[in-house]
């Protein structure tokens, strides 16, 4: 697909319609049509350079080869061509090794996280068909279902349902989960031109080829890291698996910068948004890093040497469609950062409610054409919904995806995202339907109805309160209710805030009152920061205590609470250690703090280092 170059304004002040073609597609990295061939061409041509390195173990690309080969004999047949397959892999070589394995047979490849909740597990494998599921064994298949190690793979296990199970359509290379406003996630089709469109234009114009070492980094749930994944092993580059503390601690981020080499990451905007306000590190190898899942906030320091990009895209148009390079020292600091322009083979349309396209400067919702779309959801009715004819008089694309974004298109072209038009709601970097959540809170006999609303919390972002009618007769167990909701939605989506009420307040039309709740919800002025006295930092317990009601917004906080089942998810442990390091002359590492059972043990752990650094 070409698409016409892109243009200038043109420079007699005639408004422009906001429309931006992203030109002809990059060239290819390797030979061949998409991602597998560039890396066959390139296990041909480089066998003994290093494709994966994950902590001690390096795979060059013939043993990564051969590991594949191995997962393709242990499943023997029992996956076909078209079939989708469950992967609950944590980020590790193997989890590359069962890409390339799936990629060879046909199969779709759908990563689930590392260890999905028993109930999402379930619903995603019905609603899907899935008869496969590849785990480390720490994830338990859905009752009915035989369990057998692949003996020829190391941590790999093979888990099968019987009965027949239908296929993804036959081009459908892998597939994504998004949340869904149904109460049950939603799972994309990507075709591998998708995929290939976008490999072919980050190899291109970030300059991923032989010698280059990208980060896989972002979580298997995120459809990001396909993005990670393929464009090294279509480019011949080394793949870096990132350890999980170099997620939840700026130094260990840096520091795993710089062992490595790295010279190609990917950050989610909260995170990027974190490891811009502290000390930038000296002699990386770091040449491009892109921030994407959220509004941009922070901007990259002076002594930041690589180049940054801001970046957005639907996982319904294969993980970006639009990036801004941002040009330190001539953008102005105070004005919004753009989403940018289209990468090549898409287009973008800022459109009215009917798809009409508008002039530019006005805001409209952004719908995505061309090469980068799915084939749509495994659903016919939701994929008819939302993938939809373009807009009239358009030659070069016959039909967009909705997003459901707002944004502007600004004179000069690039476009400035400006929230979503639905209830659908960033939190931590993923995409949440508030009512997928209120489902997942209705499962529990105790809950009659269940409310969601995003609320701007104290610790730096959005985050979820649960407003919960009990069933008549029920007591109220705020545990038990996000016990059963943890089972069935991503960690990011776990209310940070439960309140149980005897009635909804009701709005002028007679609907809930969603708008009332959100400012209940919304920390008061006592329980601010900065509004309460922050103890001395030599009470370790206090001082700590403090800091997790802040930055969990949970004011009722105890040294007994556990700090992972209060809400706190990969990035507020990076500003917890982020806050703990600049207080404490010492190193706290991620899995440290998510390990401990309470928020005392964890002040115990402090102290223990602090007393340590003492002494010297």
């Amino acid at each position: 697909m070409t698409f016409p170059e892109p243009t200038s304004p043109e420079p007699t002040g005639h408004q422009l319609p906001s429309i931006a073609w992203g030109g002809k597609p990059a060239p290819t990295p390797a030979p061949g049509a998409g991602p597998l061939d560039w890396f066959e061409s390139r296990l041909a041509e480089q066998p003994d350079a290093p494709a994966v390195v994950d902590g001690t173990l390096t795979w060059s690309y013939r043993e990564l080869d051969r590991a594949a080969a191995r997962i393709v004999r242990a499943l023997g047949g029992r996956v076909g061509r078209g079939r989708l397959v469950g992967v609950c892999l944590e980020r590790s070589a193997l989890l590359v090794a069962t890409a390339v394995a799936l990629a060879r047979i046909g199969a779709v490849y759908l990563a689930l996280g590392a260890r999905p909740g028993a109930a999402r597990l379930e619903s995603l494998t019905e609603d899907a068909d899935i008869g496969c599921l590849l785990t480390d064994g720490t994830t338990t298949p859905p009752p009915g279902w035989t369990v057998a190690p692949a003996d020829a793979v190391d941590g790999l296990v093979v888990a099968l349902r019987g009965g027949p199970a239908n296929g993804a359509p036959g081009d459908a290379f892998c597939a994504v989960t998004t949340s869904g406003s149904t109460g049950k996630p939603k799972i994309a089709l990507l075709p591998q031109e998708a995929l290939a469109n976008l490999v072919r234009w980050t190899c291109d114009r970030l300059e991923i080829g032989p010698g280059s070492r990208v980060g896989l980094f972002v979580g298997t749930t995120f459809d990001a890291h396909l993005k990670e994944l393929w464009e090294a092993l279509s480019s011949g580059a080394t793949l870096h698996v990132a350890p999980e503390d170099a997620r939840g601690s700026m130094a260990e981020l840096f520091q795993w910068w710089r062992e490595s080499g790295l010279t190609h990451c990917l950050l989610p905007t909260p995170l990027a948004d974190l490891a811009f306000t502290q000390p930038w590190p000296a002699g990386l190898a770091m040449r491009h890093i892109l921030v994407g899942g959220d509004r941009m906030r922070v901007r990259p320091p002076a002594q930041c040497a690589a180049v940054v990009h801001n970046v957005y895209g639907p996982a319904e148009a294969t993980v970006l469609t639009t990036t801004h390079r941002l040009q330190p020292g001539s953008d102005d600091p105070n004005a919004v950062v753009p989403i940018g322009r289209p990468l090549t083979g898409y287009a973008v349309f800022v459109t009215d409610e009917d798809g009409r396209i508008l002039p530019r400067g006005h805001a409209g919702e952004v719908r995505i054409g061309g090469a980068g779309l799915a084939l749509g959801y495994l659903d016919p009715q939701r994929t008819a919904e939302h993938f939809v004819p373009a807009p009239a008089g358009q030659p070069y694309v016959d039909r967009v995806y909705r997003t459901g974004d707002r944004a502007v298109m600004r004179a000069d072209g690039p476009l400035e995202f400006l929230g979503r038009i639905d209830d659908q709601v960033k939190i931590s970097g993923a995409r949440i339907e508030p009512a997928e959540v209120e489902a997942a809170l209705e499962t529990h006999d105790s809950v009659r109805r269940a409310v969601v609303v995003p609320y701007q919390g104290t610790g730096g972002g959005l985050r979820l309160a649960a407003f919960l009618l009990l069933a008549e007769g029920a007591r109220a167990d705020r545990d038990a209710v996000l016990a059963a909701a943890r089972a069935r939605v991503l960690k990011q989506a776990v209310p940070a805030l439960v309140r149980f009420v005897d009635a909804f307040p009701l709005n002028a039309n007679g609907k809930v009152d969603r708008a009332l709740l959100a400012r209940q919800a919304a920390p008061s002025a006592s329980t601010a920061p900065g509004a309460a006295a922050t103890p001395r930092a030599e009470d370790t317990e206090a001082f700590l205590l403090v800091a997790c009601r802040r930055l969990l917004d949970q004011p009722d906080l105890t040294p007994a609470d556990n700090f992972a089942e209060s809400g706190g998810t990969s990035l507020a442990v990076a500003r917890l250690i982020a806050l703990i390091e600049s207080t404490y002359p010492i190193r706290v590492r991620a899995a440290e703090v998510m390990r401990q059972p309470d928020l005392a043990a964890l002040g115990a752990l402090v102290a223990t280092r602090r007393a340590e650094s003492a002494r010297g």
